[in-house]
C-alpha cells in the first residue's frame, strides 16, 4: 500500500518540491492546469498514449512510435497564463528512450510563435522543469503550446515521458480591462477605466495599442 501511495504522490503532486524558488508571490501558488488544454501526440504505441502520459502513476508513460522529432501539442480554448512545464523522466528504467533535448514553443498558433525554450537533460531521474516565463519572470499568455523531443539519450529512436504537467498561476495578472492586449503594449497602459474615456482619450488609446488588440 505504501508503494502505491508513493507512486500516486509522484504523479499527482510530486512535482511541487521541484518548482524553482524564484516564483513571484503574485503568481503563487502555481496550479496544475493540464486539464484545461486539448492534447495531441505525433504518434504513440498502443496503450501508451495521452491517458498514460497524464496518469497519476509513474509506472505508466507515453511511448512514441514514429520518426523524430516526437511532438506533444496543447491547445487552450482561451488565452491562458503558463509559467512552467514539469516532466517526469526516468533514465534508470527508460535508458535510451529518455529525452536528452526538449524544445517548447508557445504562441497564439503555430503561425504566431513568440516563445521558444530548449533544454538538455543528462540522465534525469524524477521531476524536472522547463521555465516558460518571460524575461521579466511573468507567465506567458498563450493559446498554443508545442513540446518536441529533439534527441534521446544514446541516440535512441522512440521516447518515453512518464508525466507532463503544465503549471499556471492561481490568478491572472491581467485585469479584465486590459485583456484586449495580446502582449506588452508600446508604452504604459493608460491608467483609466475604459468606461471613463472621452472621445479624445479613446482615440489615443486605440492609436496607442491597436496592434495588440485581440479577444481573450
Amino acid at each position: 500500500m505504501e508503494c502505491d501511495e508513493t507512486k500516486l504522490s509522484d504523479g499527482a503532486s510530486g512535482w511541487v518540491p521541484s518548482i524553482p524558488t524564484d516564483i513571484d508571490s503574485k503568481d503563487t501558488p502555481l496550479l496544475d492546469i493540464s486539464s484545461q488544454a486539448i492534447w495531441a501526440l505525433s504518434s504513440c504505441k498502443s496503450g501508451f498514449g495521452i491517458d498514460e502520459l497524464l496518469s497519476d502513476s509513474v509506472e505508466k508513460y507515453w511511448q512514441s512510435d514514429g520518426p523524430q522529432p516526437h511532438t506533444i501539442l496543447l491547445e487552450f480554448q482561451k488565452k491562458t497564463d503558463v509559467a512552467m512545464m514539469m516532466f517526469y523522466l526516468d533514465f534508470k528504467n527508460d535508458e535510451s528512450y529518455t529525452p536528452s533535448k526538449i524544445q517548447v514553443k508557445m504562441g497564439s498558433s503555430h503561425q504566431d510563435i513568440f516563445f521558444r525554450q530548449t533544454q538538455t537533460f543528462n540522465e534525469p531521474q524524477g521531476w524536472t522543469f522547463i521555465d516558460l516565463r518571460d524575461k521579466n519572470g511573468k507567465p506567458n499568455r498563450v493559446f498554443w503550446l508545442q513540446v518536441q523531443v529533439i534527441q534521446n539519450h544514446q541516440n535512441g529512436r522512440d521516447t518515453h515521458i512518464r508525466h507532463v504537467r503544465v503549471l499556471g498561476p492561481q490568478r491572472s495578472r491581467v485585469s479584465t480591462t486590459n485583456r484586449i492586449f495580446t502582449g506588452e503594449p508600446h508604452g504604459p497602459i493608460p491608467d483609466k477605466n475604459i468606461t471613463n474615456f472621452d472621445d479624445e482619450d479613446f482615440a489615443n488609446f486605440i492609436d496607442h495599442s491597436l496592434v495588440h488588440l485581440s479577444l481573450r
